[in-house]
């Protein structure tokens, strides 16, 4: 690691020497506000089929280079089918190709996840893990602790399911969230049987085919989201402010981790994001060990001002620690030195803030090509959609979602960063 050194004996020159003003200014540059620009993907006109795309409450995973959904409410309320629509994420301006994949077991005769809604998902190595949901009346759907499979390559599904401590398994819920870590899977929130907001957060390892538990959440939360090895939550305590909450998944260690909260005006006179449920919280990245999350859209949370809409449309980011991640003996040197992270020590011999734990709300950026968009350059207002992060860490796709009328909208978008 004696480039390693070398680079930050380096850093420590240029900062001692008091070097050109020219670079004390460009490490004082802020790293927020990001720019968001907004490629409509496709869209479908409404219909009352249980195969219509215009739907709520699903969820869309990216496997690779494909967007996944499933499940959901079409228009009238109706659960749609479980089949899986696969949309193909080119880079180029070309349209994409759509693909409509029927339920089919990896063995004959057995079982494929019921049409659901609220359920939760995420891309697990070459498979979409589906958990949980809700079924046609409303209820939550009891399957144990089974988690859903379906492999993007042989296009079938399969269960996974605990083999050992039966007794200590997470309760079925809807409304939660699934993510991968490590090739295992975390589970937590959403609601139980009795329609009671749940705490809970779990472990599956999927060699050993066992759940553990990690430390309850402190409060009840709306929205979720793992960055590197760190479980983020965020929790709504009145109209006024917010709590980010964060968690080391260290299943094994020696000392337990124990959750951490930072709270957040969210008045006004304060930059931060206002209180919502079901919108989306994804974790980015802008290259150089720069990372953030992404909160946007979503149901607002408490009475809507005066002509105000029940929803909201605006973009926000909360930065992250920068290089988060440990250097091991197998590291490189690209991966190894962050300029992030070195940027931000920089920062603090300067006194500049580097801008961790901070928001700022994201900028909007005009269409090149308006045409190209049908004269729709933004989502709008919505709630209850599907969404996940691309392969390139900075491009969030979503579809449909629900508006203001709660009617289930049949859009997809490309939201890229920078």
């Amino acid at each position: 690691m004696a480039e390693i050194a070398a680079g930050a004996l380096a850093v420590e020159q240029v900062v001692s020497t008091g070097v050109e003003a020219g670079v004390a200014y460009s490490v004082a540059r802020p790293t927020m506000p990001l720019q968001a620009s907004f490629t409509q993907l496709g869209s479908t006109s409404d219909d009352i089929k249980r195969s219509s795309l215009n739907r709520s409450h699903h969820s869309l995973t990216i496997v690779g280079d494909k967007a996944y959904i499933f499940g959901g409410r079409t228009s009238q309320g109706k659960l749609a089918n479980n089949n899986i629509h696969s949309i193909t994420l080119s880079a180029s301006n070309t349209t994409p190709e759509y693909r409509v994949l029927p339920a089919i077991a990896a063995e004959k005769d057995g079982p494929v996840p019921a049409p659901r809604s609220e359920h939760s998902a995420c891309a697990l190595t070459n498979c979409l893990a589906l958990y949980g949901g809700h079924n046609e009346a409303g209820n939550v759907i009891d399957e144990g602790a089974r988690i859903w499979l379906y492999d993007v390559e042989k296009l079938s599904w399969a269960t996974l399911e605990p083999a050992s401590h039966l007794e200590r398994t997470p309760p079925p819920r809807s409304g939660g969230y699934a993510f991968a870590h490590d090739g295992n899977l975390i589970i937590l929130g959403g609601k139980g049987l009795n329609g009671a907001a749940l705490t809970d957060v779990w472990h599956f390892n999927c060699f050993t085919k066992t759940w553990n538990q990690l430390p309850h959440i402190p409060a009840i939360i709306t929205s979720a989201a793992v960055s590197g090895d760190t479980l983020y939550v965020i929790s709504s305590s009145d109209a006024l402010s917010s709590e980010v909450h964060y968690l080391d998944i260290k299943l094994y260690a020696e000392t337990p981790p124990s959750w951490e909260t930072i709270p957040f005006p969210t008045n006004p006179l304060a930059p931060g994001p206002r209180p919502r449920a079901s919108g989306g919280l994804v974790p980015i990245t802008t290259g150089f060990g720069r990372n953030y999350l992404l909160y946007f859209f979503g149901d607002r949370l408490g009475a809507a001002e005066k002509g105000g809409l029940p929803q909201w449309s605006d973009l926000w980011t909360f930065q992250l620690p920068s290089g988060n991640q440990e250097v091991k003996a197998a590291t490189s040197i690209t991966e190894a030195i962050k300029p992030a992270k070195i940027k931000d020590q920089l920062r603090e011999k300067l006194g500049a803030d580097s801008g961790r734990s901070s928001w700022a709300e994201v900028e909007a950026q005009p269409p090149v090509d308006l045409q190209a968009h049908g004269g729709k350059v933004h989502p709008g207002p919505r709630g209850s959609f599907g969404c996940d992060v691309a392969a390139d860490g900075r491009s969030v796709v979503l579809w449909g979602g629900s508006d203001a009328k709660e009617e289930p909208q049949g859009d997809g978008w490309i939201i890229r960063l920078s």
